[in-house]
């Protein structure tokens, strides 16, 4: 099995706080890995190399190296409890590379942590995409598709795939100028002949991915072929009523979503297997397209004119941020990593709060899905905030 040497996100970082009765420079902090995987040996936890690193004004630093004891515990002592620095402690465990961050709490001198450690398997039995929603635009000579996947590893191993790939996703003839959500997703990817595929380990539990892509369409016709790579619950796809007539034979329509301005031909199917085929057919000249070009997408244009069409994908809520950050805009150069700090995500969110508020003042979006919308972009901010 080829083994992914990938940093993986903080597994968990669980914080318990003692009194402080030590003066500052002697803080201590104490761990113990524990390994998720059901059946793994006991001692798979025991002799682990542990780094701890001082994070301070941008830079980190060793600090020290110590190693797990039989039963995954681990120790640090002697650390500054300045709330301007913090710690991250890191390990290996079957080519994976775990780490977290966390400062010492004020007036606290014992921080204790935990780390989840998987086995790791090269099979794909366990994904399944929860949910699938596409979007269809369209503008002068071509069709613009929005796509958020929210996928599933159902088992307690870290997906690593084989070939140096994991996830996969399917892309149809002629798909051109694929941009994803932000810089650091697209930098995981990489094109394969059927479509995109993930370098990145996948862990036990959810994760997301959203992108887009052109198409080249004149106005006649187009048949849109997609393969459907894992086990799907629910796809929901929405095409622009702009005068397009869209079918599939592999999905039932459930009537148009939305106002006059804004409505979008629903579509939806569910439990559809992995390698099933889904065509979309679509013939006819979009009305109005002969003057914008496709340069954003969809959720850049603002809640007030895609409310309907959000509320009806709205599995898609904890990809508010994600949304977004892509109102920047498809033309502008891509955002670098680290770019966009906490101060212009609140931006970008209290942003889409207004634009919510807007579309419901205005009619466009029913009082359930209002205030359903409204509660998860709020807690959003205030995560934000947190973080």
């Amino acid at each position: 099995m080829r083994k992914l040497a990938l940093l993986l996100p903080a597994v968990l970082l669980c914080l318990v706080v003692t009194p402080a009765v030590l003066a500052q420079g002697e803080g201590i902090i104490e761990g113990q890995v524990t390994n998720g995987t059901a059946g793994a040996p006991l001692e798979s936890v025991a002799g682990l190399e542990v780094t701890l690193y001082e994070v301070a004004d941008g830079a980190a630093e060793l600090m020290a190296t110590t190693t797990s004891d039989g039963d995954g515990w681990f120790r640090f002592e002697g650390l500054a409890t300045e709330p301007d620095r913090s710690y991250r402690f890191q390990l290996e465990y079957e080519g994976i590379v775990y780490g977290a961050v966390s400062g010492f709490p004020a007036d606290e001198t014992l921080l204790r942590v935990a780390a989840t450690v998987y086995e790791t398997t090269a099979s794909d039995s366990n994904i399944a995409v929860d949910r699938h929603h596409v979007i269809v635009d369209f503008a002068a000579g071509g069709a613009l598709f929005q796509e958020l996947y929210i996928f599933n590893n159902t088992g307690d191993k870290i997906y690593v795939g084989e070939e140096g790939t994991t996830l996969r996703f399917s892309l149809p003839d002629g798909a051109a100028d694929v941009a994803f959500s932000n810089a650091e997703i697209a930098a995981h990817f990489v094109e394969t002949d059927g479509g995109l595929a993930s370098v990145r380990p996948v862990m036990p539990g959810q994760g997301e991915v959203m992108y887009s892509y052109d198409l080249p369409y004149d106005g006649t016709a187009l048949t849109v072929s997609r393969r459907v790579i894992y086990p799907t619950s629910s796809v929901d796809l929405l095409v622009a009523n702009t005068g397009v007539q869209a079918e599939s034979p592999q999905m039932v329509y459930r009537g148009l979503s939305g106002g006059d301005e804004t409505a979008y031909q629903h579509f939806s199917a569910e439990d559809l297997p992995g390698d099933a085929v889904v065509e979309l057919r679509l013939s006819g000249s979009p009305q109005g397209a002969g003057v914008p070009a496709l340069e954003r997408p969809l959720w850049s244009r603002g809640l007030q004119e895609v409310g309907p069409a959000i509320a009806l994908v709205m599995g898609l809520l904890g990809a508010l941020l994600a949304f977004a950050l892509m109102r920047r805009g498809r033309s502008s150069e891509p955002v670098a990593e680290g770019e966009v700090d906490a101060t212009s995500q609140r931006g970008e969110l209290l942003h889409l709060i207004a634009d919510l508020d807007d579309a419901f003042v205005e009619g466009h979006l029913d009082e359930e899905s209002y205030h359903q919308l409204r509660a998860k972009m709020k807690k959003r901010v205030r995560d934000v905030w947190a973080e």
